[in-house]
C-alpha cells in the first residue's frame, strides 16, 4: 500500500539562501514517514570508559549496531546488530545479529511456519582487532555478570531435512506415529546444543540437548541442564569450571552432577561457583503428579545430592518442592532460597466432557472474583513459597506461608531476619477500594512471624542494616520506620514541615509519596522527597528532619532527585558527593545539581537547559557519562561527557531526513479556569507560524501534561491518539491543556479547563472559531464524549475506548486483569468518590450517554473489541443512541486489539483514518468512501474504503 499517495500536501515552506542561491524546500510530514524514524536502543558503555554502544533502531526495518571508540572517535557499524552486551573487561561485545526485516515479512506474507523463518544469529566483536565472528541460528546468549572471557550461547533447533531422504524418513515417521506419542513430544520437547566459547581461544564446549544455563557471578563457574535424547546422550545437569577448562586436557573441570531419566530445572551457581543446586523429578513412572527434589552439589563433592524432598523435615504436611520456585544462593553462599507449594488437588478421572458441566460458580465469599481468578490461574497453578536450606546444618525452614506469600530475607539472604506481608484478609477490598497489607517479621532461622503493622497500604522493605522495617502508610500520609531493635514504629515525617505526598492529588483516595532516596550503609539516615526538595531524618525519630538541598527546590520551584550511577548500589555514602536530577517547574528546563550528603549547603548547579535528559550511565571504572538530549525539535540522540558535565559531545546522528521536513514549536501557555485560578498547557504551533491568519486547532487531553513541554515527539503511526508532530507539520494548532478535577464533577473539571483554554486561543485572533476539535484516549476519550455532549463549538472530535455509561461502567469487569470497576469510581481516576447507589445523580451527570440528544458534533470513536481495560460496550452504548439519533458518528473496531492498538498495520490504519477524518472537517478536505458509505461486512477484507469522494 502506497499512503504517501493518499496525502494531499498542505503546505510547503521555502527557504532561500542568498550566499549559494540554493533553495531548500521542507515538506509536510505523511504517514510514508514513520517506518525510518530511529530511536536509540541498548545504549552501554564500557566499564573503562573507552566504548560506547547503541543500537539506531527504526520503527520498521532493520536497525544497526554502532561501536564508537571514545579515544579514537571512530565509528564501526553492523547491519541489523541488537541487543549488544559488553564484557566486564572490555574487550568483547556480543550481540543478536537479526535476518533481513523484509525477507522475514516476505515468508510470513506468504504464511510459512514460525520453524521456516530466518533466525537471530551471535556476533562476537574482538574489541582490539575488530574482528567479527558470526555463529548462524542462535535463539539466546548469556555473559557472566562479572567475570569476563567466556560467552555460552544456545542454538536454534536444526531446521527440517528438505533433502529426498531426509523428506521419506519424516513420511515414514508420520505414517506410524501415535497421536499420543505426538502429543508426549511436544509436551517433553528436547533441548537444544547449548556451546559454552572462550573468547579469547575462541575453543567451544558442546552440550547436546541443552535446556537451562547459566553463570556464577564471578564467570568461574558454568552449569548447564540437558534433557538427553533417551539413547545416546542421557539427561542430566553438569557444570564446567572455567579456569580449569582452558589448561587442563583432563577434563577434570567438568563434574556431572546427575544423569539419567528426568527433568531437571532451576540450575544456578553460588557468586563465588563453588555450589550449585537444581530441582529434579527422577521418577520414571506416568504418574500424573510430579514431585521434585532439591539437589545441592559443593565443588568437594563428585556429584549432586538431595538436599530437600516431601519427606525433608520442616516443610508442611502435603507440601512438595515446587519446580515453579525462584531458587538462589545468599551473597555468602551459606544459605540455598527455594520455593515449594501445597500438593495440588488431583484430578477426579470419573468426571469427563460429556456429563460434566463446565461453569464458574461466583461466590460472595470469593477473596477475588472469578474473572481475576481465571486470569490468574497460570500465576496461582505455578505459585510458590518461599524457604531456605541452611546449608551448614542443612536445616530446612519454610519461611513464606499461604497466610503469608511473600517473604524476603534482608542483607540479600544473609540476615536472620526478613519482612513478610500478606494481603490474604483484604482480597475482596481491591474491587472498590485499595490493596492492603499485614506486615510481619520473620526470623530466617526458624521461620516464626511476628506482626509489626496491620491494614497498611504500604510497601514494607528492610533497611540495609536490617535495624529498621519502613514503609509509606498511604492511610496517615506518612512514611514509617520499626525498630527492631526497640519494638517501636516511628512516624519519619511527623516534623517535615511540607507535604510529603503528592500535592496535586484530586482523586478520591489518599495520596501516593514522592518516594525514598534510600538508607545510609549503617542506617543512620534514611532520605525522602518531598515535591521539590531532599530530606534526611534520623530513623529513631529524635533528630530534626534537616532539608539537604536547603529548601532551594521549593524557592525556585525545583525538583531535585538521585540519580543511582551504580546499578548494583544498595546503600548510600554518607560523605558522598551525589548527581542530582533537576527539573524546573516553571520554565521546564532540566539538567543536573550535584549535592555532598555530610554537608549543609545547598546543591551546586551543573547544567540546566531547555532539554529533556535520560539519566546517565556511567562507566564504572571511569568518569565517562552518556545520556540522550532532547525536546520538541531536537530527537534523542546520545552525548557523552564527564562528570562535569562541562561539555557534551554528540556521537549519533539518528534522524538526519527531519530537516526536510516542516515540523514546528511549542510553547507553555497559562490561562484562568472556570474555577477562577491559573492552569497551564502546551500550545504547538506550525512552522513560520502567522499570527494574522487562522489556523485549524485540535485539542488533545488527557490529565496533566506541561511538564513534558520538551519531550520529543517522533511521527509514529497511532496506537490511539493524534501523532502531535504529524498534525502540526501539516498546518494544525495543537493543544494541550492541563486538567484540575473536582470529586464527584470530573466531566465538568474537563469543561472548566478544556473550554476557557481554547476560549483564549480564540481571543489571540489566530484560531479559525468554526475549525476546532478534540482527541483523547480511554480517560481522555471519556473527556471527549462529555464536552461534545455539553458544547457545540467543536467541528469534530474524536473519542478512544470512551466511558459513555458510568452507570454500566461501574458495575464492569476490567478483563485484562479480571478486576471489577468499581476501584476507578470510588477512589481513583474516575473520581466520582461513592458508590452508584450513593450518589447514582453524579454516574448520570457525568455520563455522555443521557445527553446524547444534545450532542452535535461529528464523532469518530475507536474501540476495538479485545479491550481489557474499558469494556467495548460502552463504545456500542454511545454508537447505537447517536446512530438512532441521526447523528454523524463512526466506530473504529480493530478485531482482537486491546485498549491500544499493538499491531503496526492496524496502527497505520488508523493514523490515516485519523487524518482524513479532521482533514475533513477542519481543512475542507473531501471525504474517504468508509465516512461516506461505510464498509459493510460483506467487503471486510476487500477494501479500505480510503479513496476519496469527488467533490
Amino acid at each position: 500500500m502506497n499512503t504517501r499517495a493518499l496525502i494531499v500536501p498542505l503546505i510547503m515552506a521555502v527557504t532561500l539562501h542568498l550566499a549559494n542561491a540554493q533553495v531548500v524546500i521542507k515538506k509536510p510530514l505523511d504517514h510514508g514517514v514513520y517506518d525510518g524514524w530511529k530511536k536509540i536502543s541498548g545504549e552501554s558503555i564500557s566499564n573503562d570508559g573507552k566504548w560506547v554502544l547503541y543500537s539506531a533502531e527504526p520503527q520498521e526495518g532493520d536497525a544497526h549496531l554502532v561501536i564508537y571508540n571514545t579515544e579514537s572517535r571512530r565509528y564501526d557499524t553492523i547491519p541489523r546488530g541488537m541487543n549488544a552486551k559488553l564484557t566486564e573487561s572490555s574487550d568483547f561485545v556480543v550481540f543478536s545479529i537479526k535476518p533481513f526485516f523484509a525477507e522475514v515479512k516476505k515468508l510470513k506474507i506468504a504464511k510459512k511456519k514460525e520453524d521456516d523463518l530466518p533466525k537471530d544469529s551471535l556476533g562476537i566483536v574482538a574489541l582490539s582487532t575488530m574482528k567479527l565472528t558470526k555463529i548462524a541460528r542462535v535463539k539466546s546468549f548469556k555473559l557472566p555478570e562479572k567475570g569476563s572471557g567466556w560467552v555460552a550461547y544456545q542454538l536454534e533447533k536444526e531446521p527440517a531435512d528438505t533433502t529426498k531422504k531426509g523428506k521419506k524418513n519424516v513420511e515414514k515417521k508420520d505414517s506410524v506415529s501415535d497421536p499420543a506419542d505426538e502429543e508426549t513430544t511436544k509436551k517433553d520437547e528436547k533441548g537444544t546444543t547449548v556451546v559454552l566459547r572462550n573468547l579469547l581461544m575462541g575453543k567451544e564446549y558442546r552440550f547436546a540437548f541443552g535446556e537451562e544455563y547459566a553463570f556464577s557471578k564471578n564467570g568461574r563457574r558454568f552449569i548447564v541442564a540437558t534433557t538427553g535424547n533417551d539413547s545416546t546422550v542421557k539427561a542430566g545437569v553438569l557444570t564446567l569450571n572455567t579456569g580449569k577448562a582452558l589448561d587442563d586436557s583432563s577434563r577434570s573441570y567438568l563434574d556431572t552432577l546427575a544423569v539419567g531419566k528426568g527433568k531437571y530445572k532451576g540450575v544456578v551457581c553460588d557468586e563465588e561457583g563453588t555450589q550449585a543446586a537444581f530441582v529434579a523429578d527422577r521418577d520414571t513412572s506416568k504418574a500424573k503428579q510430579r514431585y521434585y527434589s532439591l539437589y545441592y552439589w559443593s565443588d568437594n563433592q563428585k556429584s549432586a545430592e538431595v538436599l530437600a524432598d516431601t519427606l525433608t523435615p520442616g516443610l508442611p504436611k502435603k507440601w512438595l518442592i515446587s519446580e515453579n520456585g525462584r531458587l538462589f544462593f545468599s551473597k555468602d553462599g551459606k544459605r540455598l532460597f527455594l520455593g515449594t507449594a501445597p500438593v495440588p488437588m488431583p484430578e477426579d478421572t470419573t468426571m469427563n466432557d460429556e456429563e460434566t458441566a463446565k461453569l464458574d460458580v461466583w461466590n460472595w465469599q470469593d477473596p477475588n472474583l472469578q474473572p481475576q481468578q481465571l486470569k490468574s490461574l497460570d500465576t496461582e497453578k505455578k505459585r510458590s513459597y518461599s524457604a531456605v536450606v541452611h546449608l551448614k546444618k542443612k536445616k530446612f525452614v519454610q519461611l513464606a506461608t499461604v497466610s503469608m506469600p511473600s517473604v524476603t530475607v534482608g542483607l540479600e539472604g544473609c540476615a536472620d531476619v526478613a519482612v513478610g506481608s500478606t494481603d490474604v484478609p483484604y482480597r475482596q477490598l481491591v474491587s472498590w477500594d485499595a490493596a492492603y497489607h499485614d506486615v510481619y517479621l520473620v526470623d530466617a532461622t526458624s521461620g516464626t512471624a511476628r506482626k509489626i503493622a496491620e491494614r497498611t497500604r504500604g510497601n514494607p522493605t528492610l533497611s540495609p542494616a536490617t535495624q529498621y522495617v519502613s514503609w509509606y502508610a498511604e492511610e496517615d500520609t506518612c512514611w514509617r520506620a520499626y525498630s527492631l531493635k526497640n519494638n517501636k514504629t516511628v512516624n519519619l515525617t511527623a516534623a517535615v514541615p511540607y507535604p510529603i505526598w503528592n500535592e496535586l492529588n484530586d482523586v478520591p483516595d489518599d495520596p501516593n509519596p514522592y518516594g525514598l532516596m534510600g538508607w545510609t550503609k549503617d542506617d543512620q539516615d534514611v532520605f525522602i522527597y518531598d515535591r521539590s526538595d531532599v530530606w534526611r531524618l534520623d530513623p529513631e525519630g529524635k533528630k530534626a528532619p534537616v532539608n539537604l538541598t536547603s529548601g532551594v527546590g521549593r524557592k525556585e520551584q525545583m525538583r531535585f532527585r538521585y540519580i543511582r550511577l551504580d546499578p548494583e548500589e544498595k546503600f548510600l555514602n554518607p560523605d558522598a558527593t551525589v548527581l542530582l536530577d533537576a527539573f524546573s517547574f516553571i520554565d521546564k528546563s532540566s539538567g543536573f545539581y550535584t549535592m555532598k550528603l555530610n554537608a549543609n549547603r545547598p546543591p551546586a548547579k551543573i547544567l540546566m537547559e531547555p532539554f529533556d535528559y535520560s539519566n546517565p550511565k556511567k562507566g564504572e571504572g571511569s568518569n565517562k557519562l552518556i545520556l540522550t538530549r532532547s525536546n520538541f525539535k531536537e530527537c534523542p540522540d546520545l552525548y557523552i561527557s564527564d562528570l562535569a558535565m562541562t561539555k557534551l559531545e554528540r556521537i549519533s546522528s539518528l534522524n538526519p531526513q527531519q530537516k526536510d521536513y516542516l515540523w514546528g514549536s511549542v510553547e507553555v501557555i497559562s490561562w484562568i479556569a472556570a474555577d477562577g485560578k491559573p492552569i497551564e498547557g502546551l500550545l504547538f504551533k506550525p512552522d513560520n507560524f502567522d499570527p494574522k491568519k487562522k489556523y485549524p486547532l485540535i485539542s488533545y487531553f488527557y490529565e496533566r501534561n506541561s511538564d513534558l513541554l520538551h519531550r520529543y515527539i517522533p511521527p509514529a503511526p497511532s496506537a490511539s491518539t493524534i501523532n502531535i508532530s504529524l498534525f502540526v507539520s501539516r498546518g494544525y494548532i495543537v493543544f494541550v491543556p492541563d486538567i484540575r478535577y473536582e470529586v464527584g464533577y470530573p466531566g465538568k473539571g474537563a469543561y472548566d479547563c478544556v473550554v476557557p483554554g481554547i476560549l483564549k486561543l480564540i481571543a489571540e485572533g489566530y484560531v479559525d472559531s468554526s475549525k476546532i476539535a478534540i482527541q483523547g484516549q480511554s480517560w481522555g476519550g471519556y473527556q471527549v464524549a462529555y464536552l461534545v455532549a455539553h458544547s457545540h463549538m467543536f467541528a469534530a472530535a474524536g473519542a478512544g475506548a470512551p466511558v459513555s455509561n458510568m452507570t454500566s461502567a461501574y458495575g464492569g469487569i476490567r478483563w485484562e486483569s479480571g478486576m471489577s470497576r468499581m476501584f476507578q469510581y470510588e477512589k481513583t481516576q474516575s473520581r466520582i468518590g461513592a458508590t452508584l447507589w450513593e450518589k447514582p445523580f453524579l454516574y448520570i451527570e457525568n455520563s455522555a450517554l443521557f445527553s446524547a440528544p444534545d450532542i452535535t458534533t461529528p464523532l469518530l470513536m475507536t474501540h476495538n473489541d479485545a479491550d481489557g481495560a474499558v469494556p467495548w460496550y460502552q463504545g456500542i452504548e454511545l454508537f447505537t443512541a447517536l446512530r438512532r439519533l441521526g447523528k454523524p458518528v463512526w466506530m473504529l473496531t480493530y478485531n482482537g486489539e486491546a485498549h491500544n492498538l499493538v499491531q503496526r498495520k492496524n496502527r497505520k490504519d488508523l493514523s490515516i483514518r485519523m487524518l482524513q477524518f479532521f482533514d475533513h472537517y477542519l481543512m475542507g478536505q473531501p471525504a474517504p468512501v468508509w465516512m461516506t458509505k461505510g464498509i459493510p461486512a460483506i467487503e471486510k477484507g476487500k477494501t479500505r474504503g480510503y479513496e476519496l469522494e469527488k467533490r
